[in-house]
C-alpha cells in the first residue's frame, strides 16, 4: 500500500537495516524499531502520511520539518504530524533514536479528547528538548509498550497497546504545551474533520465555501471556529497545505511550474505565480533558483 506505515521509513529513505532486528510492525497501523549510525545523511523532501514519535537519546540531527530547518540535539522529543513534509539532511554518527509511528485509523481508534487541539500544537511545535528525568521516563514507556507489542500471545495485545498510549499522551505528550481542552466535542469534531477535507482535497479546492459545504455550515462560522481553536484561520489552513506542497515540487522534483500549477488545479501558471508570491514572496521561479542543490 502506498500510505503503509511498513513503507514509511523508505519514503523518507531511513534504510530498515539500521532499525535493530527486534522491530515490531503491527499490519499498518504500528511501526517501533530503533535507527541510527549517521548511515542515512539526506533525503529528498517527502509528505509522511502518518504520526511518529521519535525519542532521540543520543546525537545529534538536522532536520527540515515543513521546509522549516531544525538543529535537533539530545536529549529530544520529535513529534511529526501526518500531513507534514520532512528531510533529514544530516544525521550524526552515533545519533540514536526510538521511533513509533502510528496510523491516521489506529489514532482515531483510540479516541483521546482534545487530541485536535494537541494535533495543532504539535503540528506547529514539532521539536522538543526534554531534561534526563523527562528521557528515562519516556524510554521507560518505551520499552513497556515495546514489550506488551512483542507478546503475540496475548489475545489482547492491541487493546493493551491502545490503553499504553493513552497513558503516554495523558502523561507527556498533553504536557508538551498548556492547551484549552475546554472545547465541546461538537466543535471539536469539526475541528478535526476540516482538517481532514484539507489534507484530502487542498490540491482542488482552496475556497472555505467548499470545505464549509461539506460540514453543513456557513463559512463564517467555520473559519471563527478554526481560528478559535488552531490560532490560525480556516484560509491559512488551506493554503498552508498549498504552499508547502509547491515549495517541495519546486525544490525536489523536475516538474515545470506549469506541471506543478497544473498538479495543483490552478487555471494557469500565471495565476499560480501571484498566489505563490503572494504566501512566500518570491515567485516560483525565484525559489527554485534560491533552494536548488
Amino acid at each position: 500500500m502506498g500510505n503503509s506505515l511498513k513503507d514509511f521509513f523508505r519514503r523518507i529513505d531511513i534504510d530498515y537495516t539500521n532499525f535493530s532486528e527486534d522491530k515490531i510492525i503491527i499490519g499498518d497501523d504500528l511501526v517501533m524499531g530503533a535507527f541510527g549510525d549517521g548511515k542515512n545523511k539526506h533525503c529528498e523532501p517527502s509528505k509522511i502520511e502518518n504520526a511518529s514519535i521519535m525519542i532521540c537519546i543520543k546525537g545529534t540531527m538536522q532536520l527540515s520539518i515543513s521546509l522549516e530547518q531544525h538543529e535537533i540535539t539530545a536529549p529530544s522529543l520529535i513529534t511529526l504530524m501526518p500531513g507534514q513534509i520532512i528531510e533529514y539532511t544530516h544525521l550524526s554518527e552515533d545519533l540514536q533514536c526510538y521511533n513509533i509511528s502510528l496510523s491516521k485509523r489506529f489514532i482515531d481508534m483510540i479516541n483521546i479528547p482534545g487530541w485536535q487541539q494537541q494535533y495543532m500544537n504539535m503540528y506547529n511545535n514539532p521539536i522538543h528538548p526534554i531534561d534526563e528525568q523527562a528521557l528515562r521516563a519516556l524510554y521507560i514507556f518505551y520499552t513497556i509498550l515495546y514489550q506488551a507489542a512483542s507478546n503475540t500471545e496475548n489475545p489482547f495485545r492491541l487493546q493493551v497497546i491502545e490503553n499504553l498510549i493513552r497513558v503516554f499522551y495523558y502523561g507527556g505528550i498533553s504536557n508538551l504545551q498548556q492547551t484549552n481542552n475546554s472545547i465541546p466535542t461538537s466543535k471539536n469534531n469539526i475541528v478535526r474533520r476540516f482538517m481532514d477535507l484539507v489534507q484530502e482535497h487542498y490540491r482542488e479546492e482552496r475556497l472555505i465555501g467548499f470545505y464549509a459545504n461539506k460540514l453543513c455550515i456557513t463559512p463564517k462560522y467555520l473559519s471563527k471556529l478554526i481560528k478559535e481553536n488552531t490560532g490560525r484561520s480556516a484560509g491559512d489552513w488551506i493554503e498552508n497545505h498549498v504552499i508547502l506542497e509547491a515549495r517541495a515540487m519546486l525544490q525536489s522534483s523536475d516538474m515545470t511550474i506549469q506541471q506543478i500549477a497544473s498538479s495543483l488545479n490552478f487555471p494557469n501558471q500565471s495565476f499560480f505565480g501571484k498566489y505563490f508570491k503572494r504566501a512566500t514572496g518570491l515567485s516560483p521561479k525565484q525559489y527554485r533558483h534560491n533552494h536548488s542543490k
